[in-house]
């Protein structure tokens, strides 16, 4: 098992050891694919996640049986809904001793993991047999790797793992490219004679790399560009197409702009309620677009009749723009305003707005973001400005807090040659942040910006706004990031203000080695968060 992974160019592997699991993760580290202790499971699931999104080939998690595979599942279900091929491996005690009472039970008499898996994976199996391992390897890895993208699960048992094999050969077949023809025509004419067409880009240009093909796609036929949360960085800031966010950390611009619009062209998106909050029934537009590789939601969100164009995104992009003759575009000029600039607020203290806002200037181009679930991901939707496409990482769907910190650590160490920064809060800080010592103890030299507000902001300001209480959201005691940073072998920074934030940004990445920028921001700041309200009444 070592070998094929290796030789299908994995490098690193991520999780912690433990007795049923020890046979597998001691040969991979014998095969030269280096181990990454973590300090949770799911922190190691969430950096196998990372290292597959950012070299695009496998991922490897795993974790001892019972709670080690238990502790894994939440990064399952995150790579699920964010189409990372991840393979995780869980430990069982020996098929021999089925039906004995062991600590730490993977079987159907507690913790079946096998079967916890299968709803959060696209395949979940308990290995049985030493001699079905290599067909129930090829198969998982088939599925992680094929036109989906996803997770897959194998929990093998102690006692299969030191079976012995002649061979474990794995054979992919080779990518073809994934196209929909079908309604090419029915989707060339719905643009030509469509008054005021919107392209909403989601996360699916993000992951399968359609930057160049969105704006060439959207320069053809003269469309303007809104992102979803999670299709923020799809396109650069500046583009003259681009009009900004829409939805949860979006701007008033491009909500008003989803709303007037007669087509939407939806790229990769599922148009969840943190896209669409903003959209009123009675404007739904007149037909949708929708380009997706998975037809499961495609349709039934909005009320418009819906014409689908399935397979990857890229490729179809592509095939779109081969097939259109430019003389054959109609090139009308849309009356669509530009797109204004909206104030920053101001406050007694450091604005995370304001942060977000200048952040951009302060790192380098090649540099990758990976932003936590909470309001400030979602201050850093509406602000952040993304100059390179593809460098901005954000999940509002699945929302783990906590998750870009692993996702981090595992993109740092797949290119070490990238600047990575993560920005958490608090909150996502006190459930993860010890991965921080992974980080030092592995020399991944991510910068870490932990935004304190000594709050569950988000919750709080939701939570007063619907119910007018705030119950377990005020920290009564809270976090000192740089202790902590510095306890665990990192260098700490604390800022109040801007001038502090920017001497921090240039101070950590002179250091070159992890460092954590605690930000102290004002705790009245209202987030963009306030469109999806919840009535109680």
């Amino acid at each position: 098992m070592a070998e094929a992974l290796r030789n299908l160019g994995v490098t690193h592997a991520f999780g912690i050891i433990g007795k049923s699991i020890c046979p597998i993760a001691l040969k991979l580290v014998d095969y030269g694919i280096e181990f990454i202790p973590g300090r949770h499971e799911s922190s190691s699931g969430f950096a196998a996640g990372g290292y597959a999104l950012q070299t695009g080939k496998l991922g490897i998690a795993f974790g001892t049986s019972g709670p080690g595979g238990t502790n894994l599942l939440t990064a399952a279900a995150h790579a699920k809904a964010n189409n990372l091929p991840v393979l995780f491996i869980t430990g069982h005690q020996s098929i021999k001793e089925l039906g004995i009472p062991q600590c730490q039970d993977s079987t159907s008499y507690l913790a079946d993991l096998a079967e916890m898996f299968r709803p959060a994976t696209l395949y979940s199996k308990l290995v049985e047999r030493g001699d079905h391992f290599s067909t129930i390897l090829n198969h998982a890895l088939s599925i992680a790797l094929g036109d989906k993208k996803g997770p897959v699960h194998l929990c093998i048992p102690f006692d299969v793992q030191t079976e012995r094999l002649e061979e474990c050969r794995v054979v992919l077949p080779e990518r073809e490219r994934l196209v929909s023809y079908h309604n090419y025509e029915r989707v060339l004419s719905a643009i030509q004679t469509s008054a005021s067409p919107l392209i909403i880009a989601g996360k699916g240009v993000n992951r399968s790399g359609a930057h160049k093909e969105l704006v060439q796609f959207a320069e053809t036929f003269n469309i303007p560009v809104v992102t979803s949360p999670g299709g923020k960085g799809a396109i650069a800031e500046d583009h003259p197409l681009y009009h900004g966010p829409v939805g949860v950390g979006g701007c008033a611009h491009g909500d008003e702009m989803m709303n007037s619009s007669d087509l939407h062209i939806v790229l990769g998106s599922r148009l969840s309620d943190m896209t669409i909050c903003n959209l009123k029934p009675e404007n739904h537009p007149k037909l949708l677009i929708q380009f997706d590789t998975d037809p499961t939601f495609v349709g039934k969100i909005l009320s418009s009749p819906a014409i689908y164009v399935g397979g990857d995104l890229r490729d179809n992009l592509e095939l779109y723009l081969q097939k259109t003759a430019p003389s054959a575009v109609v090139r009308r000029k849309l009356p669509v305003p530009p797109r204004p600039q909206e104030e920053l607020p101001e406050l007694p203290k450091l604005s995370m707005a304001s942060v977000m806002s200048s952040m951009s200037g302060l790192i380098p181009y090649h540099s990758k973001v990976f932003v936590d679930d909470g309001s400030h991901g979602f201050h850093a939707v509406k602000w952040f400005k993304v100059r390179k496409p593809g460098s901005f990482i954000f999940d509002a769907y699945f929302a783990c807090m906590g998750n870009s910190i692993g996702m981090a650590i595992g993109a740092k160490a797949a290119s070490p040659e990238e600047t990575v920064f993560c920005i958490t809060g608090d909150g996502c800080f006190m459930m993860l942040g010890t991965e921080i010592n992974t980080a030092v103890c592995k020399n991944i030299p991510v910068i870490f910006i932990v935004v304190n507000n000594k709050q569950l902001d988000m919750a709080l300001k939701g939570m007063e706004k619907t119910t007018g209480r705030i119950d377990g959201t005020v920290y009564e005691v809270p976090v000192d990031a740089v202790k902590f940073a510095e306890s665990l072998g990192a260098a700490g920074f604390r800022c109040e203000t801007q001038e502090e934030f920017a001497a921090a940004v240039s101070d950590a990445l002179a250091l070159n080695r992890t460092a954590v920028i605690e930000l102290l921001t004002d705790r009245d700041e209202v987030p963009p968060t306030a469109h999806r309200t919840l009535d109680l009444s």
